[in-house]
């Protein structure tokens, strides 16, 4: 029956922990058969039994050639799936981080009392934190000492930072400044260097239609053992996707069966 079937697109995508496997999730592991990903809709997909060829040959030469299916070649491209599947594989991803100290840099022009208004509260633990403020003019950066600047906050609820200058200045003069600040993020991937491949099960879904008689049906293959592989490219300016790069997968055989495939 399948061979009349027209597949039209990949409804679900399920990863899950095969037997054997260890797959860390924070403090715990995960059991056998839980979900590590699921994906709903993938752009685009492409999936291939892949066969390799064994000749056979005698003292006089070629006898014959024959093709052996060992393995699904399964390839996805969806740039969510990507980042959540690369985080996953490179590192742990912290959905409620908290507060984050991160490095950031503005222009600021000064008033006629030599202040100028900070967008972010600076931290300037001695030591730790380390503030460096230019003075800017006719494009040349001027580094300024620690004892010419100093830092104020406003009375006022919600406090608002200033840098005052106590060296000679002209109202307008441009200072550049950069200093570390807090920030609450959405979320925190911590990457590290590890291979990036990972073993699961696999569960995919495909939405399907009858040639003879246009009744739909669901594609369902499932594989005991897969390995993936991905990379990850971020598109920059470009309105028509997040990412492009795939996520490949591909079986590992279990008592020589390579997937099993049912019509629903």
């Amino acid at each position: 029956m399948l061979e009349q079937l027209r597949m039209q697109e990949v409804s679900q995508i399920i990863l899950s922990k095969p037997k054997g496997a260890v797959i860390k999730r924070g403090e715990k592991d995960f059991l056998t058969g839980e979900p590590i990903m699921i994906i709903n809709n993938p752009a685009l997909s492409n999936l291939s039994f892949v066969s390799s060829p064994v000749n056979v040959d005698d003292a006089q030469g070629h006898l014959g050639m024959a093709g052996i299916t060992n393995k699904i070649d399964f390839v996805i491209n969806e740039g969510s799936v990507l980042y959540a599947l690369w985080s996953y594989i490179y590192g742990l991803s912290n959905e409620e981080p908290g507060q984050v100290k991160i490095k950031g840099n503005e222009h600021l022009r000064v008033d006629k009392d030599g202040y100028a208004q900070l967008s972010a509260k600076p931290e300037v633990e001695p030591g730790i934190d380390k503030v460096y403020i230019y003075k800017v003019e006719d494009n040349k950066n001027t580094l300024l000492d620690n004892d010419s600047y100093e830092f104020c906050v406003s009375s006022d609820e919600p406090r608002v930072w200033y840098i005052h200058i106590l060296d000679e200045f002209e109202e307008g003069d441009t200072y550049f400044i950069t200093y570390n600040y807090l920030v609450e993020p959405l979320s925190v991937s911590t990457i590290h260097q590890i291979h990036n491949n990972i073993f699961a099960a696999m569960d995919i879904y495909i939405d399907a239609v009858d040639l003879k008689n246009d009744d739909k049906h669901t594609v369902y293959i499932h594989c005991d053992k897969v390995q993936i592989h991905t990379d990850m490219a971020l598109s920059v300016n470009d309105s028509s996707k997040a990412s492009f790069t795939p996520i490949r997968v591909l079986s590992v055989p279990e008592e020589d069966i390579v997937a099993t495939v049912m019509v629903i």
